[in-house]
């Protein structure tokens, strides 16, 4: 008897607990994460920062192998991020061999969450805001680990217009800006993992889509998680349950709307991204194994009956695994040292003293030209003093799925080559994975432009391609299983 043609649903078999707390800053905190902007500090909250914890780990394990740490924030700064890392490792009862990783969601109204911002307006409340971040990353770890439950996970996605790319050049006078590109339209799509009890209890989503959330810009004043926090609650409000998002590589894509000051806008935007991955969702609603012909039925006309096979009848999925490597990358060779670029800015900060603090700031002003020197110092402070940068790539391995975790931001043709190069696998890769000490990682040919993403890399042309090609190595390499 011939074998019956099928669809084969892909999924993993794993041990699952999600939690979540809100982690929304103080108002009055510094805020100021734009050059262009008027002001210094938050003035209001237009939606809750929040950070989520999700614990993941073989189904033959009690404890995870893994927990994923997302929040809100565009990212903490090295000395930062190794703090807070430390403190969640000593004050959490986590195995040994667990390993915690951190993403952040990037929006770039959430707070300027710098320690070495302490001397701006507002700065005096960031210390005691890391300690409340630290606190509720806990509380949040803890309860995701004690939740843990036998779970399966599904994988679907949806197209979706809310972003497009944004290396745009100005037709006046040729020079590219970042801002939204009519002329190169992309396919995007948001990524859903659906997690559900071995009793199809709904236990928590993953969403993963690439776009800088930057729907918010220099008019707004407001603590925001920029379009997450709308496209969050569309999803729960649906589906009952935590959801989690992932940021995927955007370097090069931000909303087709953006950079305005109206929260309404990137509640609208978030809307759109929620509708998206809750059609993914729902493709989900009646899987129960793989889809497969059952055959023909004589009725008035002489159909074809499909069904789902029942999960028993299915083989094992791949055993949950984690491994982490890391893979040299050269650096660029014009980085500006240290002193020059403290000395530009010393220059640009006495400029901005006689400026008229009532006018807008755009390009070219003395304060948007100081707070690109304090970047490009915050940039360089912290690189390893070596020939080659070390870039450090998580792999989490979920049956059929595979989430990357890299540091910094990548164009997404990373996600593309990788998704493109291995079909058999749903590929999920997630960005700022301990933040963005690498900065940008473009891809070769945009190099020969004067790009912002360009301007702010610190790693050499063809970066991009090696770690692809290094991840797709890997990938190929049989799993280490967790025992």
């Amino acid at each position: 008897m011939m074998n019956r043609p099928g669809i084969p649903t892909r999924s993993a078999d794993l041990r699952y607990g999600i939690a979540h707390r809100d982690a929304t800053p103080p108002v009055g905190i510094f805020h100021r994460f734009w050059g262009a902007a008027n002001h210094d500090i938050a003035s209001g909250v237009h939606r809750p920062i929040r950070v989520t914890a999700s614990a993941l780990g073989s189904r033959n394990l009690d404890g995870p192998a893994c927990v994923l740490v997302t929040s809100d924030h565009c990212l903490l700064r090295p000395h930062d991020m190794s703090w807070m890392r430390q403190k969640v490792l000593q004050n959490t009862n986590l195995p040994a061999a667990t390993h915690v990783s951190f993403s952040f969601g990037h929006s770039h109204s959430a707070g300027h969450i710098c320690s070495h911002r302490a001397d701006q307006p507002g700065g005096e409340l960031i210390a005691p805001y890391l300690d409340l971040l630290l606190a509720q990353t806990v509380e949040a770890i803890t309860e995701a680990v004690d939740g843990m439950l036998p779970a399966r996970a599904t994988f679907a996605s949806s197209p979706c217009q809310m972003a497009a790319n944004r290396d745009f050049q100005d037709p006046a006078d040729g020079q590219f800006v970042c801002g939204f590109n009519p002329d190169r339209p992309l396919d995007l799509e948001v990524q859903v993992v659906r997690f559900r009890s071995l009793e199809d209890r709904e236990l928590g989503s993953l969403v993963s889509y690439p776009c800088h959330p930057t729907t918010l810009a220099w008019d707004n004043s407001l603590l925001s998680p920029d379009y997450i926090g709308a496209m969050r609650d569309t999803v729960e409000g649906e589906t009952g349950a935590v959801c989690q998002f992932l940021l995927a590589p955007c370097g090069d894509i931000g909303p087709r709307h953006g950079f305005v000051g109206d929260v309404r806008v990137a509640d609208s935007n978030g809307r759109q991204l929620g509708h998206a991955a809750l059609v993914a969702w729902h493709s989900l609603d009646h899987v129960a194994g793989d889809f497969t012909y059952q055959g023909p039925v004589l009725s008035g006309a002489t159909l074809g009956e499909w069904k789902y096979q029942g999960w028993e009848q299915r083989q094992p999925t791949t055993p949950f695994g984690h491994e982490q490597f890391e893979v040299e990358l050269p650096y660029r060779d014009d980085l500006r040292d240290l002193e020059t670029v403290a000395g530009e800015l010393a220059d640009w900060e006495r400029q901005g003293q006689d400026a008229d603090s009532s006018k807008p700031d755009r390009a070219g002003t003395a304060r948007a030209m100081a707070e690109r020197c304090r970047r490009e110092v915050e940039r360089l402070e912290p690189l390893p003093s070596t020939n080659m940068y070390p870039f450090r790539v998580d792999l989490l391995r979920l049956g059929d799925a595979m989430i990357v975790l890299v540091e910094g931001e990548p164009y997404f043709k990373l996600l593309d080559d990788l998704q493109a190069a291995t079909p058999q696998h749903t590929i999920l890769v997630g960005v700022l994975s301990d933040g963005s000490r690498c900065s940008y990682l473009p891809t070769r040919d945009s190099y020969s432009k004067e790009l912002y993403q360009v301007q702010v890399s610190l790693l050499a042309a063809g970066c991009l391609e090696t770690l692809r090609d290094a991840i797709l190595e890997r990938l190929a390499a049989p799993p280490v299983p967790v025992a």
